[in-house]
């Protein structure tokens, strides 16, 4: 909200926000709440939330024309008038470039109404979450590159948040912008989520007990505090596997405690019955959407396998040394697996001769992701199976002894 008001000097001039962040890290609600404070303080807001599964929202072709209606509704009605000029001279225009529709339908009104002597007590703001579930990477990045075109009218009074996950087509529109331009949020491990998602589970529990209509069989300590640093941890930090929980548990066709249990393990799922799936939903759409993803899904089985203790860290050099693939492989892979794998810096792999150098590794940001992988009811056709991993992979642990080839895992610090 700082940033908005312009009351953040270090962004002060910054009139583009990216927030972004794994998947279900929380960011459509806290673009939603921004929205929603907007909204009740009276403040102008356009917004657009993208959904994949959505016939309207899955696709880019309603976004200018619904943020420029929210604004007509809003603004006085020079803007309106303004943008049904623009219908009547070209009733076509839904179908030009981003860029020609941002200009005429958001940008050519505000300038019209400065130009009438209207005067704005706040910046004028527009949010647009999801761009990631919209089902074209190359507009998703033509659309970064429109708002941006907007923007460069410094006289517009006007301030855009776009939230998404660091996918490669967006991340990639992004990096061309200086900081003088852009401000960045990033919902990682320095956002420290894991308190909120608690005091959401416990707030999110509180009302189930009540308001829900089995309330009465609900015990007074329900749920533990063990079960609720389970769900925390099981969170990994990522909002939707709590919001997913909470809306299972809450179901009023069922006793909460018994739905609890559940997802807890310590009682057997009912038949066709899956308490996860809306995040397998997201886990599925994600995975379909990358390359090769039969190799990826080997890179992830033997990230989730390594055994513990045995190093707690898979470093991307050794990975592309145990499957044969070349340097630079798997990062390729990986980079558009940004919203559930992390290729981050490691201070600790050790070289030939025992010296300490600095090596990317690769970090499943997802505990529930392990789990969805390897359960074949959930992950179908994406399913990691156990005993044929651990066999494929000793295999090839031994086809590499027995060809001497050795020099990738000492780079690594592990030996076989």
């Amino acid at each position: 909200m700082n940033w908005i008001n312009g009351l953040d000097h270090l962004y002060r001039d910054s009139v583009f926000l990216w927030l972004y962040g794994a998947a279900g890290a929380g960011k459509s609600a806290i673009a939603q709440t921004i929205a929603e404070m907007l909204d009740s303080r009276n403040g102008c807001i356009a917004s657009f939330f993208f959904a994949r599964d959505d016939p309207h929202r899955g696709t880019a072709r309603f976004l200018v024309p619904t943020l420029a209606y929210q604004l007509a509704v809003k603004l006085p009605p020079v803007f309106r008038a303004c943008v049904v000029q623009v219908f009547e001279n070209d009733p076509l225009v839904v179908t030009r470039s981003f860029e020609s529709q941002f200009t005429a339908l958001i940008k050519g009104p505000l300038l019209q109404l400065l130009q009438n002597g209207c005067t704005f007590d706040h910046n004028i703001v527009i949010i647009i979450d999801g761009l990631d579930e919209c089902e074209d990477s190359k507009v998703q990045a033509r659309i970064v590159y429109a708002a941006f075109r907007v923007l460069q009218d410094e006289s517009i009074p006007l301030k855009i948040l776009l939230a998404s996950r660091p996918e490669v087509a967006i991340s990639s529109a992004f990096s061309l912008k200086g900081p003088e331009e852009l401000t960045i949020v990033a919902l990682d491990d320095d956002y420290q989520s894991r308190e909120d998602i608690e005091y959401f589970l416990v707030d999110s529990f509180c009302k189930i007990k009540s308001q829900h209509c089995r309330r009465a069989h609900i015990p007074e300590g329900w749920p533990s505090p063990s079960q609720i640093t389970t769900l925390v941890e099981r969170s990994s930090g990522q909002f939707i596997y709590a919001s997913t929980v909470v809306k299972y548990v809450e179901s009023s066709r069922h006793r909460p405690t018994h739905r609890l249990e559940i997802v807890l393990g310590v009682r057997p799922t009912m038949a066709g019955d899956n308490p996860f799936a809306e995040l397998d939903a997201l886990y599925r759409h994600i995975l379909m959407g990358v390359e090769e993803v039969d190799l990826i899904l080997k890179i992830l089985a033997f990230v989730t396998f390594c055994p513990p203790g045995f190093y707690d860290e898979v470093s991307v050099s050794f990975v592309e040394a145990f499957l044969s693939l070349e340097t630079g492989d798997a990062q390729v892979l990986l980079h558009n697996l940004a919203s559930l794998v992390s290729l981050d810096d490691w201070v600790g792999v050790r070289g030939p001769l025992g010296q300490i150098s600095r090596a990317p590794w690769i970090r499943i940001l997802h505990a529930s992701l392990k789990d969805y992988l390897v359960d074949k009811s959930r992950s179908r056709d994406l399913y990691i199976d156990p005993p044929n991993m651990h066999a494929f992979f000793a295999q090839l642990s031994f086809s590499h002894i027995s060809a001497g080839r050795k020099s990738g895992y000492y780079e690594a610090g592990i030996k076989i």
